[in-house]
């Protein structure tokens, strides 16, 4: 007897904050994009569509990080400065897995971005942490669950 193959699990792409040169309303749609270009058969992702926290999500976190640099004398706006040179600035991304309602686990990465939809360090940021999260080696996987539960209606 052939083995059946379990359906993809759809998980809600949801965001607490977002990054510069993004609009909050858009982001989880950005996000949700990028976490399938990490080409997971088990699982699949679309943008969150209620302010409840759905029971099969994935929670992002993005915190920017103080700058390790050094002292620089400005003779213009830190802001006006950004926008004409282009900063990168150091960020923390957190990915928290939620099934069922219940907290999974979470992976954490840190990068260095430049922000808004064409940084492609986002974007492969994303995507790594989406491995790292949902991946044959990721960290759902190692908290011994083997495998996603069949996803309920809706």
């Amino acid at each position: 007897m052939p083995a059946v193959a379990a359906a993809p699990l759809t998980l809600q792409v949801e965001v607490s904050d977002t990054l510069p040169g993004f609009h909050i309303g858009a982001f989880p749609g950005y996000l949700a994009l990028h976490m399938t270009e990490a080409r997971l058969r088990d699982w699949r992702f679309e943008p969150a569509a209620d302010k409840r926290p759905a029971p099969d999500r994935v929670e992002w976190t993005f915190k920017m990080n103080p700058y390790a640099g050094g002292e620089v004398h400005n003779f213009i706006r830190p802001r006006m400065a950004e926008r004409i040179f282009g900063a990168y600035r150091p960020v923390t991304i957190e990915a928290r897995l939620f099934l069922n309602g219940q907290y999974q686990t979470l992976v954490e990465k840190q990068a260095v971005i430049q922000g808004g939809p064409r940084d492609p360090d986002i974007a492969a940021a994303v995507t790594s942490l989406t491995q790292d999260l949902l991946g044959p080696e990721g960290a759902f996987h190692a908290i011994g669950t083997g495998r996603a539960p069949t996803q309920g209606p809706r």
